[in-house]
């Protein structure tokens, strides 16, 4: 029996991931995409739609990366946060943060305005990756307040820099959301290399920070990069529980109870025992 003046929390979130293929550099054409996705999301009964890195642009924008950017406050995030009521939305973007400085974003739109905003950490720049040289890296790391409790986000390579997913995980994130815009490669294997090594790092994100995954990628091709989608749900203990088919666009829904994570974390309490009083090597 609830104590008098306490709140029960939801537990139960039905989440969607958007595969889309975004038209580089077109944010017209992807606004209406992400409209059709919204509404088909809607039909599904979805709490909370997910969608990939820089949705609403394309990646592979380089000197376009100026004309696309979009202040949080944009008429054209208002106009996705009012047709999304009264669902969540986390969209990617292109943001002019201040004094005209540009990052790849993703904003949280509920209740028809932009509620969180993460700006992508880890800036990759080295083969066909020019992150670097057009945006700026974020410097905050913090999670999103839902009313299943706190969501955390991150964007593509974050994902790489394990210590992202354990601070949030220690602060009781129980759902962490990656929304990825990484380049396939193509082989003689019924599943691209390039997806299993996402695989690998998602389910052993799952596993070590006892907490659901889930993972929002694009399909489609950009400037000769090929987008595999393979988007894809893991529970708190690192077992795959839904997969989006390869290549195609796809709106995979799936019913995640956040509880899941509380009772992993009572039968392996890694998070309680994480330390940080232990002396060594530093950065």
């Amino acid at each position: 029996m609830l104590a008098s003046g306490s709140i029960m929390t939801e537990t139960v979130l039905r989440i969607g991931l958007a595969q889309i293929d975004s038209r580089l550099g077109d944010v017209e054409r992807n606004v209406e995409r992400h409209l059709d996705s919204i509404a088909g999301a809607r039909e599904a009964g979805v709490d909370l739609l997910v969608f990939p890195e820089l949705s609403l642009t394309g990646y592979r924008l380089l000197h376009l990366t100026p004309r696309v950017a979009l202040k949080a406050g944009s008429p054209v995030l208002e106009r996705l946060a009012e047709a999304a009521r009264p669902m969540r939305v986390l969209v990617g973007f292109v943001e002019e943060g201040e004094r005209g400085v540009l990052h790849n974003s993703a904003v949280l739109l509920s209740g028809g305005k932009a509620v969180y905003l993460h700006r992508k950490l880890y800036l990759p720049t080295y083969g066909i990756f020019q992150d670097k040289r057009f945006m700026v890296a974020g410097k905050r790391l913090e999670p999103a307040s839902l009313p299943w409790g706190k969501v955390g986000v991150l964007i593509c390579e974050d994902l790489w820099h394990p210590e992202l997913a354990r601070r949030l995980a220690v602060t009781g994130v129980k759902l962490l959301i990656v929304m990825s815009a990484a380049p396939g490669r193509i082989g003689a294997e019924p599943v691209p290399v390039s997806h299993e090594t996402w695989e690998t790092l998602t389910r052993s994100t799952a596993v070590v920070n006892t907490c659901w995954v889930a993972y929002c990628g694009r399909v489609g091709w950009e400037e000769g990069s090929f987008y595999s989608g393979c988007s894809h749900i893991v529970r708190p203990g690192g077992e795959i529980a839904e997969r989006a088919p390869i290549l195609d666009e796809h709106l995979l829904v799936a019913e995640l109870d956040l509880r899941d994570a509380d009772r992993l974390r009572w039968r392996l309490p890694l998070l309680d025992d994480e330390r940080f009083d232990i002396e060594g090597p530093s950065t």
